[in-house]
């Protein structure tokens, strides 16, 4: 691996321990069945959503009321080995280095027991009304670790 945010792929890999399952669709493939380049920060999307989820960090900042929201700063994706109509994805993410009001977010896709891509972003947490970042609660910062 050269991904500058996997140091040891190894360890790296073992830290994951969320996942979810995403089918590939026919209209997320091109013409010879691969997965279009672009479906991946989709996937991301879920598994992301699904994490926040799953540390109760995505409610409040979801609620109607509430002026906080988390924004994407950057998204990356690194292509190791081509994904195919059909086939199903365990899609992992994690929580890698937490900031003030920001989280680096890992990813990783793996079919049939093989890693296929892997990715990382930065999610911010950001104040709708001022446009600022917003920092993490005391609270979020110990689901989040």
């Amino acid at each position: 691996m050269k991904e500058s945010y996997i140091q040891d792929f190894e360890a790296w890999q073992k830290e994951f321990t969320f996942s979810i399952d995403i089918e590939v669709r026919f209209s997320e493939t091109d013409l010879f069945g691969h997965l279009n380049n672009t479906v991946p920060f989709v996937y991301f999307e879920q598994a992301r959503i699904a994490l926040m989820k799953e540390y109760e960090l995505v409610e409040a900042n979801l609620s109607p009321d509430s002026p906080i929201v988390p924004v994407v700063a950057d998204l990356q994706c690194d292509f190791l080995k081509q994904i195919f109509f059909g086939e199903t994805i365990q899609m992992f993410a994690k929580f890698a280095k937490v900031g003030s009001s920001s989280v680096d977010v890992h990813y990783m896709g793996v079919v049939n027991g093989e890693v296929r891509l892997t990715g990382r972003g930065t999610l911010v947490q950001m104040n709708a009304h001022t446009g600022r970042a917003e920092k993490w609660s005391m609270p979020q910062i110990q689901r989040i670790h």
